[in-house]
């Protein structure tokens, strides 16, 4: 391109100097290129190239400060969170105080406030026994008393004979046993020369007084008027530490052969009470509590470890007053 541009300017000056003739019509073919080439290549080609280089540094420059303004606008994320990461922080700073960490305690949260319901009682029945007690009505000694009580592991029987003056009662309850202690199925009262008898049927739910007629349904914690108390007997015997503090009350719904009622018996404390030529035992003393407002009948119990836990001493006070004692004497056999 130099060397056309020299030539180009050496025609000229030859023309001008009138030292080259050529004819007029073949000037254009050597005047009009050079003239265009040397009015386009010359002057805009040397400028051109030194300022592009000179900008091309600054945005290569830009680039870099670009990062910084790209994390600049999530910064309020890293403000709140520790995290060095950028989705990290985002998660457990806003997001960890929201729905993902909240569902998860919430899913753990339920199962704490939902505890398994507190386990009945454990239930040990005592051995079989036939034991004598001991009768005094108001202080006078009358016939003596029984408690039979005979099991197999399966099924039970309770017999309870006093004699109050010259009228013999005789109660009855029988069923089966269990780890949780005892279901009544029959219930048997004889007074004088009337009995009269209760029947339960836990499959069907029901109570049913064969004697008096009519029935009810058998609610939970169902025992009969006698085996409340040898079920409170196998509930000490298996755990005797439930009944360490005064004020422990166990709740039972209790029938006889005419109805069905509700009835608290409340551990009340050690005693240590005499029983005859055996001298002075170690018993827990228990009461049964007022079934309904006005209820002045009294019915006591003390349960001794000499003895199985089965009854040291039992007494029921009349709303007249009169107070019937059964206290023991001697087991059969020994």
């Amino acid at each position: 391109m130099i060397v056309v541009a020299v030539c180009v300017v050496i025609a000229h000056l030859l023309v001008l100097l009138g030292l080259l003739r050529m004819p007029l019509p073949g000037l254009p073919e050597i005047s009009i290129p050079p003239s265009m080439e040397a009015m386009l290549l010359p002057p805009p080609t040397p400028p051109a190239p030194a300022p592009r280089p000179r900008p091309r540094p600054v945005p290569k420059a830009q680039p870099t400060p670009q990062p910084q303004l790209a994390p600049a606008e999530p910064q309020a994320a890293p403000d709140l969170a520790t995290a060095p990461s950028g989705e990290t922080s985002a998660v457990t700073g806003t997001g960890g105080e929201g729905a993902a960490p909240a569902g998860t305690s919430a899913t753990a949260a339920p199962a704490p406030p939902a505890p398994p319901a507190p386990a009945s009682p454990q239930y040990t029945p005592p051995p079989s026994a036939t034991m004598h007690y001991s009768s005094y009505v108001n202080g006078v000694q009358n016939p003596d008393g029984l408690i039979r009580w005979e099991q197999d592991g399966g099924r039970y029987r309770l017999v309870v004979e006093t004699r109050v003056l010259w009228f013999r009662f005789v109660f009855q309850s029988a069923g089966e046993m269990g780890p949780g202690g005892l279901t009544p199925l029959r219930y048997e009262e004889a007074r004088r020369s009337k009995k009269e008898v209760a029947r339960f049927d836990p499959a069907a739910g029901l109570i049913v007084f064969e004697t008096r007629g009519g029935q009810a349904p058998m609610p939970q914690n169902f025992q009969d008027r006698f085996s409340v108390f040898l079920q409170l007997v196998g509930w000490v015997a298996a755990n005797p530490q439930r009944y360490a503090a005064p004020g422990v009350t166990d709740t039972f719904n209790v029938a006889d052969t005419r109805e069905v009622e509700p009835m608290q018996v409340q551990y009340v404390g050690e005693e240590t009470i005499e029983i005859g030529v055996h001298g002075m035992v170690s018993t827990k003393h228990f009461v049964r509590l007022p079934r309904h407002p006005g209820d002045k009948r009294r019915v006591e119990v003390w349960l001794a470890p000499a003895l199985k836990w089965l009854p040291a001493r039992l007494r029921q006070t009349e709303p007249d007053g009169t107070q019937i004692d059964l206290v023991y004497r001697s087991t059969e056999g020994r």
